[in-house]
């Protein structure tokens, strides 16, 4: 499905669910926030449910509280079935966590939209489009094409979960679509500068000590090459910190020239490990992320761990170790 048959789509709907993937970005978020807006507006009756809640830094996506999560929603069997399951951001229906099972097994009809590659999912409507930086971006032109006008609190979730998918509008799959798609963001009242504080700019001191210890168990391999850093669940009971906070912290092994991968492993407090990575372009990392259950983008992907951490962390070591170009002499 195209931006304009997915429109279609949702204009001859009127029940639906949305939901993203286990702990939620900034961009599932906004894509979110802007589609259940945009379908509330026109009518349809939409509800927000994700697995988990998304981290406090958020807030400023949802001012009008839409968004929901499963242990702090009820919802029966019947809305469900009369309902259109949306999931944002998500190239695998199991990613979405207890929300797959909650929601999709029961669900009336299923529709994806993503800007990741989406292999090997049995879902009739997928609107995937990998050469948008975003889903956010997607969505932008999907409630344009509804004929929605977009809010300010909108424009601004939208710019937001833009901004964080394209590490500020640095990755390589930032186009001048996404820079045009923005400036008519910022016209219809996202403010940049704001949006980039309440990102990047407002952590709890308790972040700060959590990133601490995390940089602190950063190991490099490969001629300094390839970064690990690992997050467990001690951490987060001594500084006080959320899961979700640790988010960003992927991204800060990539600020030295020489690492070309960070990999994170992420223990939460219930105990479920997951891995996420993130490569400058050298090592295609979904690939990766895709052979153990997992997906992503060339440069962002991700996982849930199907092995304790020393064992996952040596297969991943070895499979991005394998893909690395030699150093030239």
């Amino acid at each position: 499905m195209n931006i304009a048959e997915t429109a279609a789509y949702l204009s001859s709907k009127n029940d639906f669910i949305l939901c993203s993937h286990e702990s939620p970005d900034a961009d599932g978020l906004g894509a979110e926030f802007a589609l259940a807006t945009a379908l509330s507006t026109l009518g349809k009756r939409v509800r927000i449910i994700n697995a988990d809640r998304h981290s406090d830094a958020y807030a400023f996506m949802d001012p009008t509280s839409i968004i929901g999560w499963l242990s702090g929603v009820t919802i029966d069997d019947e809305e469900i079935q009369r309902s259109t399951i949306i999931l944002v951001d998500t190239s695998d229906v199991m990613y979405s966590g207890k929300a797959a099972d909650k929601l999709l097994a029961k669900a009336r009809e299923v529709l994806i939209i993503d800007h990741h590659d989406i292999k090997g999912v049995s879902v009739s409507m997928i609107c995937s489009m990998p050469s948008y930086s975003s889903t956010c971006e997607m969505v932008f032109r999907i409630v344009t094409e509804l004929g929605y006008d977009i809010s300010a609190d909108v424009a601004t979730s939208l710019f937001a979960g833009i901004v964080y998918d394209t590490g500020s509008f640095s990755y390589s799959k930032t186009t001048v679509g996404t820079f045009e798609t923005a400036l008519e963001l910022v016209k219809r009242g996202a403010n940049p500068s704001r949006i980039h504080g309440l990102l990047y700019e407002s952590s709890a001191i308790s972040t700060l000590l959590l990133r601490k210890d995390v940089m602190s168990s950063l190991k490099l391999y490969e001629n300094d090459r390839i970064a690990i850093q690992t997050l467990n669940r001690t951490m987060l009971k001594e500084t006080g910190c959320l899961y979700e906070e640790a988010d960003g912290f992927i991204n800060i092994p990539l600020q030295a020239a020489v690492v070309q991968v960070s990999i994170f492993f992420k223990e939460n407090e219930e105990g479920t490990l997951r891995c996420s990575l993130r490569s400058k372009g050298t090592v295609n990392v979904a690939q990766i992320a895709q052979s153990f259950g997992g997906g992503g983008h060339k440069s962002a992907a991700g996982f849930k761990s199907p092995y304790p951490l020393e064992i996952i962390r040596t297969k991943v070591l070895e499979l991005v170790m394998a893909e690395l170009p030699k150093p030239k002499h």
